[in-house]
């Protein structure tokens, strides 16, 4: 695999409730019906009209153009309504690792278990099909439910990088590195009862 096949490629990502596929320009109204809440994050705080939301979406595009990001937009299965945007990036396959992230949920299915399903999903194909050796997950030292939710997938904490980024809603003190490597995960996996713990949260 190398980036140009990567980017070029549809990626579709799917289990017996959601399915993950690339976000496209006709996503936008669908979006639109789960977005401008304060409870969704960066995306939230940087989300507070169609006009943002139409400068996201470029962002988005321009991003897969540059071979940045990889968004997808999840869907309920059974109705086929949007849940939420996440994003695969800092790809380096010579590495064989990635990161997930720039992940957003709709307030109404948070602590639903949906997180887990979609982790599960991207983490399966990058250890399975993409033959990864590690998967890694930034977060903002202020965002507690993120870090809490990824540490109950089982990622590791690293370690803090100090004045790492500049947010939308100003300049933030630290991020968390988390990651998780494929050993680790084959792992996860077979511990079923960790699995229905986390889907009974």
């Amino acid at each position: 695999m190398n980036l140009n096949n990567f980017f070029s490629s549809q990626i579709i990502l799917e289990n017996e409730l959601l399915i993950l596929q690339p976000l496209a320009e006709i996503d936008i109204d669908a979006i639109e019906s789960i977005s401008y809440s304060d409870e969704l994050g960066e995306f939230g705080k940087r989300v507070k009209s169609r006009k943002d939301l139409a400068e996201y979406f470029d962002y988005c595009f321009n991003s897969k153009k540059a071979k940045e990001l990889y968004p997808f937009i999840i869907f309920n299965k059974t109705n086929n309504k949007p849940i939420g945007i996440t994003m695969f990036g800092n790809i380096s396959f010579p590495h064989k690792r990635l990161e997930i992230g720039w992940t957003w949920i709709g307030e109404q299915f948070q602590g639903t278990g949906i997180n887990y399903q979609c982790k599960k999903l991207l983490l399966d194909y990058c250890f399975d099909e993409l033959r990864l050796r590690r998967v890694e997950f930034k977060i903002d030292i202020k965002n507690i439910r993120s870090q809490k939710a990824i540490e109950k997938i089982g990622a590791i904490k690293e370690g803090l990088l100090r004045n790492y980024n500049i947010q939308s809603y100003g300049e933030s003190t630290g991020t968390y590195i988390y990651s998780i490597l494929k050993d680790e995960w084959e792992d996860i996996k077979l511990n079923k009862s960790y699995e229905n713990y986390i889907l009974q949260r």
